[in-house]
């Protein structure tokens, strides 16, 4: 039976990912930094088949402790400083997470597979926003589309998928990118912005029948895909993605942030106004983002299933629960 592990595994999408792997009948290992793990979206009876394994991947030690206990056929790299504020705030965190921390487990499995003989797969999620300008010249962005990244937290991911292919090169370790676009879905929570707009929606719910949503700008369009097609992209190119290859992972088509808004006003019954806030307006953006999947879904006949109204119902569904339970609930459920 297959051993898998993810990284960032008590994660938004890492939760996701998880719950479709023991669907399929893994095993899994998910290495996380807190211990117990903070759980949303994943079950507890699904949550006691997991290996928890708390392990800092910016400390080359604890890496080599997870491998060396855990005979794993396939990893799953999901852990990573993921918010765009968050990277500008504290552009070394980003850094020493994405990159410096990447580096020290592709060292890792590395030795592991040539130390054992190791049949491996590993998949690297990446992020789309490593296009960045490129954007506003290649509609739909596809893989050969050049790099150009706007904000530190692009740079972080470019460098990533860099070492994650130049290990595939070097040292012939099996490396796939899943370059992902925008994702949302139940459990996501802010900064992210489809959760940061369902969240006022979601105050709003059980008071006025109005509410007015701050919006940086509502012309801007990005690819949304749902969370749970997103994870099980990635299983298939675990299974079926050509090594030192990288794999948009979209729906194909772009969402304006005002359609947003007024989707989910329309599921939560509310009705919607917008407020312009030049906080929540980045100084550097493109338009519009919208990528081809056509190599992801030759490899592995993979497509987006599930509609942007079902994704943005569950996205607030499971905000309200979050709420229901306390700030403090809330608040881990995300980490």
């Amino acid at each position: 039976m297959t051993l898998s592990l993810v990284t960032g595994a008590s994660g938004f999408v890492g939760q996701h990912l998880i719950a479709e792997l023991l669907r399929g009948g893994e095993r899994v290992v998910g290495a996380v930094l807190g211990s117990p793990p903070e759980l949303a979206t994943l079950p507890p009876e699904q949550a006691e088949r997991v290996v928890w394994v708390e392990a800092d991947l910016e400390r080359p030690e604890d890496v080599r402790r997870l491998l060396a206990e855990n005979a794993v056929n396939k990893v799953f790299h999901l852990a990573a400083v993921t918010s765009v504020e968050e990277s500008h705030s504290d552009p070394a965190a980003a850094f020493s997470v994405n990159v410096i921390g990447t580096l020290h487990l592709l060292r890792e499995l590395t030795e592991a597979r040539g130390r054992m003989g190791r049949d491996l797969r590993v998949v690297i999620s990446g992020s789309a926003e490593v296009y960045g300008s490129a954007a506003s010249r290649c509609r739909p962005l596809n893989e050969d589309c050049p790099l150009e990244p706007l904000n530190t937290y692009a740079v972080s991911k470019a460098a990533q998928e860099l070492l994650g292919l130049q290990f595939q090169r070097a040292h012939g370790l099996p490396v796939v990118v899943a370059r992902s676009f925008n994702h949302t879905g139940p459990g996501q929570l802010p900064p992210f912005v489809a959760p940061q707009l369902a969240s006022q929606i979601v105050a709003a719910r059980n008071g006025d029948a109005a509410c007015t949503i701050k919006v940086g700008n509502p012309e801007i369009r990005r690819d949304f895909t749902d969370v749970r097609d997103v994870v099980k992209a990635y299983i298939l190119l675990a299974e079926r993605g050509v090594p030192g290859q990288v794999y948009n992972v979209c729906s194909g088509r772009s969402y304006a942030i005002g359609e947003l808004i007024q989707l989910l006003g329309e599921i939560a019954g509310i009705e919607v106004r917008m407020e312009l806030d030049p906080e929540r307006k980045r100084a550097v953006d493109v338009l519009e983002m919208v990528g081809d999947c056509s190599r992801l879904h030759a490899a592995t006949g993979w497509e987006a299933q599930i509609a942007i109204r079902e994704t943005l119902s569950g996205l607030l569904d499971s905000l309200q629960t979050a709420g229901s339970k306390g700030a403090g609930a809330g608040a881990g459920a995300g980490a």
